[in-house]
């Protein structure tokens, strides 16, 4: 019997199981029923690390398992609240009414509240702490001036349970600071006691882990095992609190990746805690649920979730492709930690994160802080380089803490790469406050008498789009353009790596003879290609991914790369893939940092819609590629940019855009388009001018799509995009329908809305591929 039978049969006993055993009003358990099928469609159902040592209770080794033991439906998301945007900490419900924290108390409240969430949907349950507890020391010698003792402590039932400690205490005066990190990570310790402080290294790691065992100690709380690590660590505090050496203001915890995620847990629930460094940690640390879906390009819920099962509640995969319905994100969590000294330590380019992630996250603590008046407590140490520390960084960690426990005074930026609200840009573009009000949007009607009667809108419709883009500054073309080799290229692609494609030659455009504006590229060509044959190109623009650019996709194939299986198909069917890192993304994330210093009448947007038209140029410097079948394939905000630029250049034949449609016209509290554009990323400022009256606004998607009329344009707009207001979107493709039809290019509208969320899936590969190649001419 096959994988895919076996799992099939699965999900049928779950689907029984649960209709069985959860009987409510009738249209809330058949929508939970519904939910139940989607979620089980689009999520990885195995876990891939599920083993005896990583069950995920202590009932059940899988997800599945749990599905099916406890017939646990989804929660009834229709009746909760959506939150695309973070979930505001300062914030809390008071008789159903959502109203601004000003008092300590109420922060009090907000913090338990936060606590109790948490525990449900994502970390499971502590027990209370142990009311006593046991040491012995097994061993202690001296080494190059410092203590070393390895401790074992014995607390729980029957003193069943058990936590390890090594201990390394330098000469020096008393009381001194500790520095607490996990077993895998003894070497940072080494440099800790360098700089006068306890090093403390405890048994809760994959490389040693006594707090495994709790899981069946303590069978009456479902915490799963990063909540069981945090709390081992509440147990070393125990114990530290114990020894007259240990300055107890100044206990701080660091870890790395998984340890990082555990550190911060760990401090939020424990005030005793004074002190955290956490790097690298990712989602389910730093990173928050919201932005950690395929569009963000980072580990997604249903990934993490799947290879990592055992870290989370199981109650939390049910929110994969409907992150903002969660109640709870790690924003809040963190904000626990306030106002004690925080430090978010990673690489802005290593594979499994998104610094624009982060820095919201951040941006959303720091709220905290300042409302505790600590907002010098917390800091960013933003690096480059792959995932692993290096002593350079874990010196500037140690560096924050001697400022934060007063022992040294070292100069601290926290440098940000995406420090940008519409309000700020707002104070600097006043008049433009007036100046929107004489602009009257272009509605795209729903029938024209005939092609001549829309083109005077058509004209006026590329106006408003200009208007909404800005001025763009003096630009001159490039001279030559070729390849280069790949030694030649950004070393920053080195680390993001790139899509992998075993039947293409790949061509890097860089840096010496570069596109337009010394933009860079890769052009993937098939290998078997005829050699006076033209081949039609797809430019290729990627989702939200500002770590890795066009690097990453959401499926994974066996290179690791989840674009190579997109571009093999692309390769396989006769095109020529050309793909970049559009402006702000991957290598060229340090581009745009002081964008709006440089260009304060322009926008990110204009910039990226230009770089295309730079891609178009750059056909023609390759004789082997046809510059009459130059087409676009846009992912997320991709296929945003990719609209807006076929729209102002005909020299592009076509257009495919997956879950890119998202209106600003209705933008609401649920679909916030345009505070998404307008401040969030900082892509369109001036949309921002219409956020309170989004109708107003010049001109939206179905006008942008009219614009590229008649020629092809396919439109995949996945039905449970959470992002895609799906009414609005339909009424967008109703009207540029019209106008295809007026055209008598009906077919050459396509519009696919598939099950799914917003990525590209193996399907719809196939499906893009097929459409581009029924448009060559």
């Amino acid at each position: 019997m096959s994988k895919r039978i076996i799992i099939f049969a699965l999900v049928s006993m779950l689907y029984a199981t649960c209709s069985a055993l959860y009987a409510q009003s009738p249209a809330e358990q058949e929508r939970r029923e519904q939910y139940l099928k989607e979620i089980l469609a689009i999520n990885v159902p195995e876990d891939h690390r599920a083993n005896i040592s990583r069950r995920i209770t202590i009932q059940d080794s899988t997800w599945l398992d749990w599905l099916h033991r406890t017939g646990e439906l989804p929660p009834d998301f229709q009746n909760m609240v959506s939150v695309p945007f973070l979930p505001e900490p300062l914030v809390m419900d008071k008789n159903g009414k959502q109203v601004n924290i000003t008092s300590i108390d109420q922060w009090q409240v907000k913090r338990n509240d936060i606590k109790d969430k948490y525990q449900y949907w994502v970390s499971g349950h502590r027990p209370p702490a142990p009311s006593s507890f046991q040491s012995v020391i097994l061993s202690e010698h001296k080494e190059g001036g410092v203590l070393i003792q390895m401790i074992e402590m014995r607390f729980g039932p029957s003193n069943k349970a058990k936590m390890t400690i090594e201990l390394m205490i330098p000469d020096g005066d008393r009381p001194l600071p500790v520095y607490m990190t996990q077993w895998s990570h003894r070497n940072w310790a080494q440099l800790a006691v360098e700089r006068g402080y306890i090093a403390c290294v405890y048994a809760a790691a994959d490389k040693k882990d006594d707090t495994q065992d709790y899981q069946e100690i303590y069978p009456d709380y479902d915490f799963t095992c990063l909540m069981r690590r945090a709390w081992g660590a509440s147990r070393v505090v125990d114990y530290l609190y114990t020894r007259p050496e240990v300055d107890k203001g100044k206990i701080a915890i660091t870890g790395h990746s998984r340890n990082g995620k555990q550190s911060l847990w760990a401090a939020a629930f424990d005030d005793r805690i004074t002190a955290v460094i956490t790097s690298s940690c990712g989602t389910g640390g730093i990173t928050p649920w919201r932005f950690s879906d395929p569009q963000y390009c980072n580990q997604t819920l249903d990934d993490i979730t799947a290879n990592a099962a055992h870290w989370f509640h199981p109650r939390l995969r049910f929110f994969f492709g409907r992150e903002d319905k969660l109640p709870v994100d790690q924003n809040l969590m963190i904000s626990l930690i306030a106002p004690r000294p925080l430090l978010f330590q990673y690489s802005i380019v290593e594979e499994q994160l998104n610094p624009w992630a982060n820095e919201q996250c951040y941006q959303s603590v720091k709220k905290v802080y300042d409302f505790l008046k600590a907002d010098n407590k917390i800091a960013v140490y933003a690096r480059l380089g792959e995932h692993a520390a290096m002593a350079r960084d874990l010196e500037r960690g140690l560096d924050f803490l001697d400022i934060q426990f007063g022992r040294k005074q070292y100069p601290w930026v926290n440098n940000l790469y995406f420090d940008f609200t519409f309000d700020k840009w707002a104070k600097t573009h006043q008049a433009e406050k007036q100046t929107k009000n004489q602009i009257h949007p272009v509605i795209l009607q729903s029938e024209y008498r005939d092609t001549i009667a829309f083109l005077s809108d058509k004209k006026l419709i590329q106006h408003h789009i200009d208007w909404l883009l800005g001025t763009k500054p003096p630009q001159v073309k490039p001279v030559e353009i070729v390849p280069v080799p790949s030694f030649e290229t950004d070393w920053i692609g080195w680390i993001t790596k790139r899509p992998v494609v075993p039947n293409a030659d790949i061509m890097h455009i860089a840096p010496y003879t570069a596109m337009g504006n010394h933009m860079c590229g890769n052009l993937y060509v098939p290998k078997n290609r005829k050699k006076d044959a033209k081949l039609p190109v797809i430019i290729y623009l990627h989702s939200y991914s500002y770590a890795h650019g066009y690097a990453h996709g959401y499926n994974k194939d066996l290179t690791g790369r989840g674009n190579s299986h997109l571009f093999q198909h692309l390769i396989d069917k006769g095109f020529a893939v050309l793909a970049i890192d559009m402006f702000g993304f991957g290598t060229r994330m340090l581009e745009a940092q002081y964008f709006y210093d440089r260009f304060s009448e322009w926008s990110k947007m204009g910039k990226m819609v230009e770089d295309v038209k730079y891609c178009v140029d750059a056909v023609d410097a390759f004789s082997f590629l046809d510059n009459k079948n130059i087409f676009i394939l846009g992912n997320t905000i991709g296929g945003t940019v990719g609209m807006i630029a076929a729209a102002q250049d005909v020299r592009i034949a076509g257009v495919a855009a997956v879950a890119s449609v998202t209106p600003w016209r209705t933008s609401n509290k649920q679909y916030a388009s345009i505070r998404s554009y307008a401040d969030a990323h900082g892509f369109i400022p001036r949309l921002g001018w219409f956020v309170d009256e989004p109708g107003k606004v010049p001109a939206d998607y179905a006008e942008i799509m009219a614009c590229i009329a008649p020629r092809p344009l396919m439109i995949v707009a996945p039905a449970l995009d959470r992002y895609e207001d799906e009414k609005a979107v339909q009424s967008c493709i109703d009207a540029v329908s019209n106008l295809y039809d007026i055209y008598g290019k009906k077919e050459s509208l396509n519009v696919q809305k598939p099950l799914d969320i917003n990525r590209i899936s193996w399907e719809m590969t196939d499906q893009i591929a097929d459409f581009f190649q029924q448009q060559i001419k």
